[in-house]
């Protein structure tokens, strides 16, 4: 079994670290699980793209249904923009982000396939706006995921980005409960880079920067579903809007690839091909030293810098998704199938060293925690509840704060899943290192992440520092469907 958390360096208890051989190989991988209408092999082409200039970054977003190319197929859904990934933002720390979001989805939308959830909100349509893993205020008009703003309304979000924001790689999805899960199915999701740190990295910095934004639709007679029940539609992942794309490399070039794993509730675990994969950062945390992998691993909403560093070997090399269990259900079972290809070919370059030193990480392992607390995954898979601490999450009226924290302080917190399937911890506003697994404590350099893999029957323990901002805000499982259904809770941070 995987371990309970994270990526390659901590799968299957004692680690996967292992070196990954440049052999040419038949491309005999199986499909995807629905591949046959959809173009593939297309070169990868990254999402659009807009960037920051003079400290601000004005943009907006259109959340409306639209007809947008999924893998060369022309199929109606609800997205950010005229394509199925939305612009990816590039901002700098200190930056300011304001984005105008216009709601234009019609009055009582339900996504396609959801007609059974219509008893959830009568008056369907509604959304909001979340900047995944941004240390940024919870408080309006900036990462406030209590907002809730009607069809035909409008709301302009203003972000203030620290000035020692993480360099890294975040996103941005809708965040209004009840349709988290749907809405981001459907395509409402980008990508967001935080420049620096890496990009001052000799031997980083310099490389070919590719973005691999995946997310993991369903399309059935031309439109987005988000039924899984529906038959016989099946899922099919994406990379950039692309099925199955090609990603050219030349023998012995090092790449740098930046993963969001945008899909609502699939965990990604890819079997690199082709040369060596490094993981540098995740989470937009940087590592302090690099780590070789064998296996990339990412639940929902959890990202992963790597430098690929291709073999000498020319050939098409297939980037798998493993099989993975996820529940014990037949639609729980997620096959293994090919998600791009590793294309090595033209003239070789003399391989890179990769840089050792990419960085330093606070480390809370010595910290005294102002607190302990607990909280406990569960759900009753019979009605679809799931629940934090025994409860469910209540959006109608001020939903209850189960836990307020100091600002200033560090607190422990022990994170059990008691349920049937794996779940993702993902909390907002501040990252979090983790300090043990099943109650062992965590060696080596800091291992710091926004949201963390947990397996039935395990258990994290995390240590967070509540700095800079005051007030609600929430934490909840990143298998949206879950959150969506009751596991999540609502915080605060308190003077």
């Amino acid at each position: 079994m995987l371990a309970a958390i994270g990526v390659a360096a901590v799968v299957g208890g004692a680690g996967a670290v292992g070196v990954v051989t440049a052999v040419a190989m038949t491309d005999t991988t199986p499909p995807c699980e629905a591949c046959q209408p959809f173009v593939t092999g297309e070169l990868l082409a990254p999402p659009p793209s807009v960037s920051s200039s003079g400290g601000v970054l004005d943009t907006s977003i259109t959340a409306a249904t639209r007809t947008v190319t999924i893998g060369g197929r022309r199929v109606s859904t609800q997205t950010y923009a005229s394509t199925f990934s939305a612009p990816t933002w590039i901002i700098n720390p200190g930056d300011q982000l304001n984005v105008l979001l216009r709601n234009r989805l019609p009055v009582g939308y339900l996504p396609f396939g959801q007609w059974s959830k219509a008893w959830l909100q009568p008056k369907g349509g509604h959304t909001n706006l979340h900047v995944h893993g941004l240390h940024v205020s919870p408080k309006a008009p900036s990462d406030d995921i209590f907002l809730n703003i009607m069809p035909g309304h409008q709301y302009q979000y203003r972000y203030a980005i620290p000035a020692d924001e993480h360099p890294g790689v975040y996103w941005y999805h809708p965040h209004v409960h009840h349709y988290a899960d749907m809405q981001t199915f459907a395509g409402m999701a980008g990508a967001i880079i935080v420049r620096g740190g890496l990009d001052d990295v000799p031997g980083i910095g310099n490389l070919r920067d590719r973005m691999l934004f995946i997310q993991n639709p369903q399309v059935l007679r031309g439109s987005t579903t988000a039924s899984q029940y529906e038959v016989p539609a099946k899922r099919i992942i994406t990379v950039n809007g692309q099925v199955q794309p090609r990603i050219d490399i030349h023998p012995g070039e090092s790449q740098r690839f930046r993963l969001v794993n945008a899909s609502t509730e699939r965990f990604i675990q890819i079997e690199p091909r082709g040369g060596e994969f490094w993981i540098l950062a995740r989470d937009g945390n940087t590592l302090a030293h690099p780590v070789k992998s064998s296996l990339l691993q990412m639940g929902p909403g959890q990202r992963l810098e790597v430098l690929v560093r291709a073999g000498n070997t020319s050939g098409a090399f297939p980037l798998v998704q493993t099989y993975f269990n996820q529940r014990p259900t037949p639609f729980g079972k997620q096959p293994r199938v090919k998600i791009a290809t590793l294309s090595v070919a033209g003239p070789a370059e003399e391989r890179q060293p990769v840089p050792q030193a990419l960085g330093t990480a606070d480390d809370l392992r010595s910290a005294t925690p102002a607190r302990r607390r607990r909280v406990v995954l569960t759900q009753n898979p019979a009605i679809a509840s799931f629940y934090v601490n025994g409860k469910r999450f209540a959006w109608h009226g001020k939903p209850e704060t189960i836990f307020r924290m100091k600002l200033g302080t560090t607190e422990e917190w022990l994170i059990k899943n008691q349920s049937p399937e794996w779940h993702n911890f993902h909390i907002h506003i501040n990252p979090y290192q983790v300090v043990a697994r099943d109650g062992k404590p965590l060696t080596g350099q800091p291992y710091w992440a926004d949201s963390m893999n947990i397996a039935p029957g395990h258990s994290i323990t995390i240590r967070q520092r509540f700095d800079d901002f005051t007030g609600r805000f929430v934490f909840h499982c990143h298998v949206l469907v879950h959150e969506d259904h009751g596991m999540m809770a609502a915080v605060e941070v308190v003077p």
